[in-house]
């Protein structure tokens, strides 16, 4: 009998340790003042292109990045326009609130503290490489920032006149300032070449003839490559975050690219939080966070993994649902704004609460993202009463109209 018991004790030890080792292997991360920090924005990336979306991209990097971290599959954008979106990553706010609605007219309040601002004043260098001209410096973002590295040039191939540089450029230039710094750094990486026209080198373009899109997303990644295996070598941690400003229409509801409708393929965006470099000996196993995510999330992800004060913003740290896996209702705001300012239109606002989508327009919309993804079916009708709940909560808010854009330089227009 005691030998039974002994052997009895021994299974439940052994199995103790192996989930006390199989826990300690989950992706976390502690906070920790000393580790720098590595923002990656990929322009016009809806989150289904990605492998580790269940995507047809070939993304290698990308995927591993998620395979030891944590994948958000629940994570909206704010803005459908480059420079309001990355104004609600950099800052933490939401479009109404930091004042940028549309990509021309509206620069960045010098006075609203940013992360490039909130590290700077912790000690860190602070590098931005940007590759396509709606972030600009004109507009704004570059404050904080002690290298603001926006040199573009037209590309072959690119819409006429459009000034931007491949992935690879910009890589390249990230590359050799973090290779330049001694100290804890934060740099903000932003590629531009999944937005049209869609025009990947080889051998992408060969081997996705039929969808350049996918094609430019998979360049992408491979440019990205060699920023990660960089960071991976270094003796202090990085804190590696990776989402888009937003998606592509790619023809969906009729929107072949992005800036009038606020559909789940122009907001969903991916979002991967990881650790790379330090004393790992074994990558950490990664998880899928299915609670909902927002760009307004990361500047206070980001202050509290760095132990920094925390600045005013409408997000709050992504850490607590990394611990948890799943849990948290995090409504979000989002906006459409371009048509209203350039057109007339309506002005197109919304709210996304749980899994039900609320679309404020002269004919409302709502949807059940959950038995509904693809936004087929308009339920307002049928649910007259959450509609009324939704749009409430879409008044909470407190959104203010948009600012009438200033004129700007012929140059700029062009």
């Amino acid at each position: 009998m005691k030998k039974a018991l002994s052997v009895v004790g021994v299974i439940l030890v052994g199995a103790a340790v192996a989930a006390w080792f199989a826990r300690a292997a989950r992706f976390d991360y502690r906070p920790d003042a000393d580790r720098n920090v590595l923002l990656v924005t990929i322009d016009t990336l809806r989150a289904d292109a990605l492998g580790a979306y269940g995507g047809r991209a070939t993304t290698p990097n990308l995927d591993r990045l998620a395979a030891r971290g944590a994948k958000f599959d629940f994570a909206h954008a704010h803005a459908v326009v480059t420079l309001a979106s990355h104004a609600s990553i950099l800052s933490g706010a939401y479009p109404y609130e930091h004042g940028i609605r549309d990509n021309t007219g509206y620069r960045f309040p010098a006075t609203r503290p940013t992360a490039a601002t909130a590290l700077k004043a912790q000690g860190f260098a602070t590098g931005a490489f940007v590759g396509g001209f709606p972030l600009d410096h004109r507009f704004g973002l570059n404050i904080g920032f002690d290298r603001y590295d926006d040199t573009l040039a037209p590309v072959a191939g690119a819409e006429s006149g459009e000034r931007e540089r491949r992935a690879e450029a910009v890589v390249a230039s990230a590359l050799e300032w973090i290779g330049g710094q001694n100290g804890k750094w934060f740099s903000w990486v932003h590629v531009y070449d999944p937005h049209v026209t869609y025009a990947p080198p080889e051998p992408w373009a060969s081997r996705f003839p039929s969808d350049p899109y996918l094609g430019e997303v998979s360049y992408v990644d491979a440019s990205l490559g060699a920023l990660f295996d960089r960071l991976a070598t270094l003796p202090r941690r990085t804190l590696v975050i990776v989402t888009a400003d937003h998606g592509e229409g790619l023809g969906d509801h009729g929107e072949l690219t992005h800036s009038v409708f606020a559909y789940e393929s122009t907001i969903r965006v991916p979002l991967i939080v990881a650790e790379l470099g330090g004393s790992q000996t074994a990558s950490p196993k990664g998880i899928t966070v299915t609670a909902a995510a927002r760009h307004v999330d990361i500047l206070p992800t980001i202050l509290e993994a760095v132990q920094a004060p925390a600045v005013p913003t409408s997000g709050a740290s992504l850490r607590p649902l990394i611990e948890a896996g799943a849990s948290g209702d995090r409504p979000s705001y989002f906006e459409a704004m371009s048509a209203n300012l350039a057109r007339g239109w309506a002005p197109l606002r919304g709210v996304i609460v749980g899994a039900e989508k609320f679309i404020d327009l002269p004919i409302a919309e709502l949807y059940d993202l959950e038995a509904d993804p693809r936004e087929l079916r308009n339920a307002i009708a049928l649910t007259p009463d959450r509609g009324n709940v939704l749009y409430n909560t879409l008044k909470s808010f407190n959104v203010a109209p948009p600012g009438r854009p200033q004129e700007e330089t012929a140059e700029t227009v062009d």
